[in-house]
C-alpha cells in the first residue's frame, strides 16, 4: 500500500465508515456503511483520491475516466485534476442514471468520444450494479473498458457481475476487510436481508 493509499484509508475510516444498521440501495440492511462523499469532497482526501487513481491508471493508455453519477463525479474530477498536475491530458465523463428530458438529452456527460479506451470508477461497490450501468453506457458508446476501479469493494459479488458482462479487469483500492469487517466473498457479508 502506497503512502497516499494509507493516508486515504485513514481518512475514509475516520470520516466515512460507520457501524450501526443501515438500509442499502439494494434494500438490504447492513451492519456498517461507508459514506464515501464525506471523504470525497474533503480537500485532503480529494487530492489523495486523484493521486491514487492517477497511480492506478497512468500506464493503461486510456483517454477517459468516468462512471455513474453521483458516486463517480468527485472521483472523476479528482483524477482529471491529478492528470493535469502530472502534465497529462485526461477526459472525464459521467453517466446519467436516466437521460435528462431537457437540453441535449445526453446519457453521457463530458467530452467522451465514441470508441475511446476508458476506466470506469465508482466510490463504494456492493454488488456492482451502479458501476455496471456506466459499463453498459460506455459499451453502448463503443468504448473499450480497460479497467473498472472502485475505491472500496464491499465484497458482495461485483467481480462476478462484471465477469458476467465479459469485463475481467476489475480492481478495488480497498476492500471492506481494510475497515476491519470480515467478508466471505462467496456470500453477502454483514448483510441482514429484510
Amino acid at each position: 500500500m502506497s503512502t497516499n493509499e494509507a493516508r486515504l484509508l485513514q481518512i475514509l475510516q475516520n470520516r466515512s465508515f460507520k457501524r450501526g444498521e443501515f438500509r442499502l440501495a439494494s434494500g438490504d440492511v447492513s451492519t456498517y456503511y461507508i459514506d464515501g462523499k464525506m471523504s470525497e469532497v474533503y480537500s485532503e482526501a480529494a487530492h489523495l483520491i486523484g493521486e491514487v487513481l492517477y497511480d492506478r491508471t497512468k500506464e493503461l493508455e486510456v483517454v477517459a475516466i468516468g462512471g455513474l453519477e453521483v458516486g463517480a463525479v468527485p472521483l472523476t474530477t479528482a483524477a482529471v485534476i491529478s492528470y493535469f498536475h502530472h502534465g497529462r491530458e485526461m477526459e472525464g465523463f459521467w453517466v446519467r442514471d436516466s437521460v435528462k428530458s431537457h437540453g441535449t438529452q445526453k446519457r453521457i456527460e463530458g467530452g467522451l468520444k465514441r470508441g475511446s479506451r476508458v476506466v470506469i470508477v465508482d466510490d463504494v461497490i456492493t454488488r456492482g450494479t451502479s458501476a455496471a450501468k456506466a459499463v453498459d453506457a460506455a459499451l453502448d458508446f463503443d468504448c473499450e473498458i480497460v479497467l473498472v476501479l472502485s475505491l472500496v469493494d464491499r465484497l458482495q459479488g461485483a467481480r462476478e457481475l462484471f465477469q458476467s458482462k465479459g469485463i475481467n479487469c476489475y480492481e478495488s483500492i480497498f476492500t471492506i476487510r481494510d475497515f476491519g469487517v470480515e467478508a466471505d466473498v462467496r456470500e453477502p457479508a454483514q448483510v441482514i436481508a429484510r
